[in-house]
């Protein structure tokens, strides 16, 4: 589409525009609100929805010290100096609130003006647990969505923009579509609108929990619920209780909101932005940095993963980006309900074979740039096995520790400790690692083309933009060492 063919505009759509927007004391939700805060000036206003959290007064004092506090506003700050301050405390109103609980937890008055004067609702907030109990994991994931389709109703309907994960898709193989995608193990009722009727097992699953929790000891229950996540979810067709959670919580938005102005946007795995509001910026431990990590401190040398199958890393900028093009075209063109993929796959696919030796050339070559990160040179590069290769290794280093017995007690601690964490992060990432699949994002690129030529480049969702030497190397690297190590050091 050319320039003079575009038909959308993300400022025109949601200028004057009063957005609602939950996640934004998490990482993706920081980014989007920084991208609105910044790009965005003729929004109405923002309003986030916030717990208050332990060891604050009130919501407005944590979002201050969790959200506003943070290095992602760095660049706003300086460039806006005091006004920023003036421009959030006239654009941005926080509000307490709880997902998990009816009428997000709000005052009903409170929640009857909220839902009088919203326009568009942006759904950031998850938990992203790999290995939570059940019933927790659909209280954050699923009955959060379902309090939040009852406010969207409340609201006449307004256009809803909800952050899945490319993950929904499970164990499907081979080239994943923006499409619904359904159980591999386990027969599921499928609905005309092509979702699948997941209300009896989550009310199962509800049930299950309890009985275990009313039977047994608090950490007992934990890990019984947590066991009865993953056996549930590997039945049906997942790796997890996240992967699964977020695919039934689409499913019951699909069948709620299916006519009523929806869109899902699946990110596959989010890491550093590649260029806004600056490059590298990053909170938290995220898949691929767990792995990084580990390998710096010596605590691992091998992981089980198909070093030709392809490892979906996505920036969270380019996410940030196709969730407000997606808010801007729900605005602009209400329809029934749209899926866009934000993924690298189908557009700059990078082998985990490949990420893995573009890590190990900046470690080798540039590690006395990372101190937080490296100690001294690594040792060794770091090796992605067959899982066969992999239970061998390990069979190999527990027979080492069982010889260095109590004759070398320092040695034995040392291979110990890296079985154990081997094992873990093997037991929470071997699948995100050994990929048979291809995520596309072709009707993502379909909708950014619908954009003018400005807000193309001001909203870049592709990852063709960028290359994966420069952003494994320069800057995921120094954005794990800045934005994640230095300040975890200083906090």
């Amino acid at each position: 589409m050319s320039h003079s063919e575009a038909s959308l505009s993300v400022s025109k759509s949601l200028a004057g525009k009063h957005i609602v927007l939950t996640g934004t004391t998490g990482f993706l939700g920081k980014v989007v609100l920084e991208k609105i805060i910044r790009c965005l000036p003729d929004i109405y206003k923002v309003t986030l929805i916030v717990r208050q959290g332990a060891g604050f007064k009130s919501v407005e004092e944590r979002v201050k010290h969790e959200v506003f506090n943070s290095s992602v506003f760095d660049a706003l700050r300086e460039s806006q100096g005091e006004l920023l301050d003036v421009l959030l405390d006239s654009k941005i109103k926080t509000v307490a609130g709880d997902l998990s609980l009816p009428n997000l937890g709000m005052a009903a008055d409170e929640y009857k003006s909220l839902c009088a004067d919203a326009e568009v609702l942006i759904n950031c907030a998850a938990s992203v647990n790999f290995r939570e109990p059940l019933d927790n994991a659909i209280k954050s994931n699923v009955a959060s969505v379902e309090h939040l389709i009852n406010f969207v109703k409340s609201c006449q309907s307004i256009p809803f923009v909800q952050v899945s994960t490319c993950y929904v898709n499970g164990f499907n193989q081979g080239d994943i579509s923006e499409k619904t995608y359904g159980p591999q193990h386990e027969f599921l009722t499928r609905f005309n609108d092509q979702s699948y009727h997941v209300m009896p097992l989550i009310e199962g699953y509800l049930a299950e929990c309890a009985k275990i929790r009313d039977q047994s000891d608090s950490g007992k229950a934990e890990k019984q619920c947590i066991d009865l996540g993953i056996r549930e979810a590997r039945k049906h067709g997942w790796n997890d209780s996240y992967t699964f959670t977020k695919w039934m919580a689409e499913q019951i938005l699909i069948q709620q909101l299916k006519g009523s102005g929806l869109t899902i946007v699946r990110p596959s795995i989010i890491e550093s932005t590649v260029r806004e509001p600056v490059s590298g910026w990053l909170e938290g431990i995220k898949v691929a940095d767990a792995l990084i990590f580990a390998f710096a401190k010596g605590r691992l040398s091998f992981f089980p993963g198909n070093k030709e199958g392809i490892l979906d890393v996505i920036p969270a900028d380019l996410v940030a980006n196709s969730i407000l093009l997606a808010a801007a075209e729900q605005l602009a063109m209400p329809s029934n309900y749209r899926i866009y993929q934000a993924c690298s796959g189908g557009d700059n696919p990078i082998s985990l074979g490949e990420f893995v030796n573009l890590v190990m050339d900046e470690s080798e070559k540039n590690y006395a740039s990372y101190p937080k990160l490296f100690q001294q040179k690594p040792e060794s590069r770091f090796k992605t096995v067959s899982n066969f290769t992999f239970q061998n290794a390990m069979r190999v280093l527990k027979l080492m520790a069982a010889i260095k017995g109590m004759a070398q007690p320092a040695k034995r601690k040392k291979i110990i400790d890296k079985i154990q964490t081997t094992q873990q992060l093997a037991s929470i990432y071997a699948f995100y690692t050994a990929a048979n699949y291809q995520f596309e994002s072709v009707k993502l690129k379909q909708l950014w083309r619908q954009f003018s030529e400005t807000d193309r480049a001001m909203f870049p969702v592709s990852a063709c933009s960028y290359d994966w030497k420069e952003y494994v190397g320069s800057i995921h690297m120094n954005g794990l060492h800045t934005y994640v190590l230095e300040e975890r050091n200083a906090a």
